[in-house]
């Protein structure tokens, strides 16, 4: 190959290494090559009622978007649902949420998995604190404070009523808690994610 081909093949493989970096897709891959820590610190708090201290020290250290990767499925870096991977299907908060709100648990789902789906309840109370951390200070546009305070507290109901559910067997409990999480989330999204 002569050396002007080699340059352009160069040339375009750099190019297209650099248009990787900055969609989406490899923002997150960059940004999340500690997701294992941020789990990790995520983890500590998940059982406890979160310290006002941790959840300060968290919120400077990490972005809220770094923080909510714990949603996403283990094979993508995030905590995933029950101890061992794969055991329960999907492997991750977010999809197990939308999955819980279509189709109610059966009893032998609940009994199996129950405590699984608390774990899920107690994380997302622990990113609900976390998310107050991030309320914004100013009102701009649609983005209000007060909004992000109401829909931090519709993330903490439903975590909270995830945890009473999952902890009673409560299959209609579950499945509307799992809504009203999901819709916090969808909702918030929808104003406050650029």
């Amino acid at each position: 190959m002569n050396i002007v081909k080699k340059i352009g093949v160069f040339g375009s493989l750099f190019a297209l290494g650099l248009f990787a970096l900055v969609t989406p897709e490899a923002k997150t891959a960059f940004y999340f090559e500690d997701a294992k820590e941020v789990n990790a610190a995520v983890s500590k708090m998940v059982g406890k009622n979160p310290d006002a201290k941790a959840i300060a020290e968290l919120a400077k250290k990490y972005s809220l978007d770094e923080l909510m990767h714990v949603f996403k499925l283990r094979t993508k870096g995030g905590l995933g649902v029950g101890e061992t991977a794969g055991a329960i299907t999907p492997d991750g908060i977010e999809a197990k949420l939308q999955g819980l709100q279509k189709k109610e648990a059966d009893k032998a789902d609940l009994a199996k998995n129950g405590k699984a789906y608390a774990t899920i309840g107690e994380v997302s109370l622990v990113l609900a604190e976390i998310s107050e951390a991030f309320t914004p200070k100013d009102k701009k546009g649609e983005k209000d404070p007060k909004k992000w305070k109401e829909f931090v507290e519709k993330m903490r109901v439903g975590s909270k009523d995830l945890i009473t559910a999952s902890n009673k067997s409560d299959a209609k409990g579950l499945k509307k808690a799992a809504k009203v999480l999901n819709d916090s989330c969808i909702e918030c999204h929808s104003i406050f994610r650029d």
